[in-house]
């Protein structure tokens, strides 16, 4: 299912978002043309879920580039044991879970077999031992913001906290990254005729926020207390109606990793993509087989442990008083259609299974 600044730290999901979700054309990669860069960017872990990989070539500065269809993307392990990633379209690569489960401790690399037979490898990557979250809680404050007309309002966050240990399961000085992703319920109202009270599961689509990294450099430290990993506002309204859950993955990562990710938060700024051409020319772990072309991106091998937090309508409205759009009393023609129908909002999800915890 990860910030502050973007000078400083760069938004991870926006990364994904440009490199997973942008619809684009594909061409063929033309290795002699320096104007244009081969980037792989993909992500392994130990959780049961899709793995992705893309790939594309830089366009020119603000474009987030062009496919690269056809390719042959393969993991392997350090025992020889390999599985492909299968195309899905739009650059991506998927590898389906369950296929090759990432193990800590094993070392992981990628191959990338292009249609024109050039081929590109990651360096081996340890998956690090994972360090578990220990709590996960959010306040809700106000903060004031200035608006495009130079006024000040006051407007609602909810902030998200984490405590955790620094060190991983093995004693190690841990290096994370987090992400955050949302979801919600809603529950309609019965608007007569045969129509009956329905309760909706919804998603909430990825929003611009910046890259949360941390390096545990004290070692005397032994605990991350009261850390934030996400901040949104409250609107809209109808996503915290009833239950509103903040799912945390925290990543464990290698110091190569944070390292990476460290110099892409630097360089980057909140227009830009990693297919962008990157200033300073930033490479990753991925290297030329057979022949002399420069590649960018990484591939990241982490091991992920999840924790959560839920917010409700009683805590919200205690801060907020929550308009009631949706209202037996008022009549059927004045009220939106969601109001009766909540499947016509966005991004409904099958019911989590852990719906209800607390």
């Amino acid at each position: 299912m990860g910030s502050r600044s973007l000078i400083s730290s760069l938004l991870f999901l926006l990364i994904l978002n440009g490199i997973f979700t942008a619809c684009i054309d594909p061409i063929a990669f033309e290795a002699e043309d320096d104007s244009v860069k081969l980037v792989i960017f993909g992500s392994f872990s130990d959780q049961y879920k899709d793995h992705e990989v893309s790939i594309r070539v830089t366009g020119k500065f603000g474009s987030v580039g062009t496919v690269v269809p056809d390719a042959l993307v393969e993991v392997i392990d350090e025992d020889g044991n390999k599985a492909r990633f299968y195309e899905s379209g739009e650059g991506k690569y998927i590898l389906p879970k369950g296929e090759m489960p990432g193990i800590p401790g094993k070392a992981y690399k990628l191959i990338v077999t292009l249609p024109n037979n050039n081929i590109y490898e990651s360096t081996w990557e340890l998956m690090p031992e994972p360090a578990n979250i220990e709590n996960t809680y959010f306040e809700i404050n106000f903060r004031n913001q200035l608006t495009e007309y130079d006024n000040v309002i006051q407007q609602f966050f909810i902030d998200v906290f984490i405590d955790t240990p620094l060190r991983t399961s093995t004693g190690r000085k841990a290096y994370f990254r987090w992400e955050v992703d949302e979801t919600y319920s809603f529950t309609d109202l019965s608007c007569g005729g045969l129509d009956v009270v329905t309760v909706c599961y919804f998603e909430v689509p990825s929003a611009f926020q910046p890259l949360e990294i941390y390096e545990a450099f004290d070692n005397q430290q032994q605990n991350l207390t009261k850390y934030p990993v996400f901040s949104r506002l409250i609107v809209p309204y109808v996503e915290f109606n009833e239950l509103h859950y903040f799912n945390v993955s925290q990543y464990s990562i290698s110091k190569s990793t944070y390292e990476y990710w460290e110099k892409i938060n630097i360089v980057s700024n909140p227009t830009g993509s990693i297919f962008d051409k990157i200033p300073a020319g930033i490479t990753g772990n991925f290297k030329s087989i057979n022949d002399n072309n420069e590649v960018l991106g990484y591939f990241e091998v982490a091991s992920v442990t999840v924790d959560r937090t839920v917010s409700t309508w009683q805590d919200v409205n205690a801060k907020i008083q929550i308009p009631q759009t949706c209202s037996p009393f008022v009549p059927r023609f004045r009220l939106p259609d969601y109001c009766c129908y909540c499947f016509v909002l966005p991004n409904t999800i099958p019911k989590p299974n852990y719906w209800g915890e607390r």
